[in-house]
């Protein structure tokens, strides 16, 4: 009878180990799954994948609420999100259109941040979830009293993560738009801007939002054909790039 008791327990506990292992397996798997939608969402400008990413990182988020890397993806989805909607501004020429966009944003980084606050709460030194929070809040700012409010807060985010990892590239393209988006009294320089640029494409050659912002810095700053070489070059990367394509048409229609 000891015997069978005993052979009874190593039966449940190697069955509770195989189950516990199953269930790390497919969760693991609907990670992968969930970032794999991201990153052809960002890669494709679309906005379903986005969806699709979004909804099974907040479905592991409810079955794994201390887990902060979940958390974390639902805020960067949510950057993404914005990214789109920049895009759509930096399309549209009517002026009441623009706004109206400005404002979807706003109303998407607002939405965002609460999760990127949660996971700076859950794990403070990780660097890429201060990077999103700052840039969510950039994408808060509409105009100039707005980015009194929110600029420097986006910059104590940005600064805190390349403290952190000083080799986070997205970090320090987000570093970048900080000089190139300032005025100068306020201690903007676009020529900082497209130096960090520079670098950043240099060390990481196939970062392709590297390439969309130098472009278009230099487009910015009156230098019409390191514009062009740029999203020329981005397009070899990705020929299906639908801002470098954009842009690049536009230049080459106002020369």
């Amino acid at each position: 009878m000891k015997i069978f008791k005993t052979a009874c327990i190593s039966i449940f506990f190697f069955l509770a180990i195989y189950l516990v292992a199953g269930t790390s397996e497919a969760e693991n798997d609907r990670f992968e799954q969930a970032k794999k939608h991201l990153d052809n969402g960002i890669h494709t400008y679309s906005e379903q994948l986005l969806h699709d990413a979004k909804k099974i990182f907040l479905q592991l988020i409810k079955e794994n609420p201390s887990d902060y890397i979940y958390v974390h993806y639902v805020a960067l989805t949510h950057l993404e999100f914005c990214d789109l909607k920049n895009f759509e501004i930096a399309k549209c020429s009517v002026k009441k259109e623009k706004k109206a966009l400005k404002a979807e944003r706003v109303a998407i980084a607002e939405e965002g941040i609460p999760y990127a606050d949660k996971s700076i709460t859950l794990k403070s030194d990780f660097s890429d979830s201060h990077r999103v929070r700052g840039a969510l809040i950039s994408n808060r700012i509409s105009g100039m009293f707005s980015g009194m409010r929110n600029g420097g807060l986006a910059e104590e985010e940005i600064d805190m993560a390349l403290q952190i990892d000083d080799k986070n590239a997205m970090a320090h393209i987000e570093n970048a738009r900080k000089f190139i988006n300032k005025p100068g009294l306020l201690g903007g320089d676009i020529n900082k801007g497209i130096e960090i640029l520079n670098t950043v494409v240099k060390d990481n050659p196939g970062l392709e939002k590297g390439y969309i912002n130098l472009g278009i810095a230099y487009q910015k700053n009156g230098e019409a054909e390191k514009a062009i070489n740029t999203f020329k070059r981005l397009l070899e990367i990705n020929p299906d790039n639908p801002e470098a394509r954009f842009f690049l048409d536009q230049l080459m229609f106002s020369k």
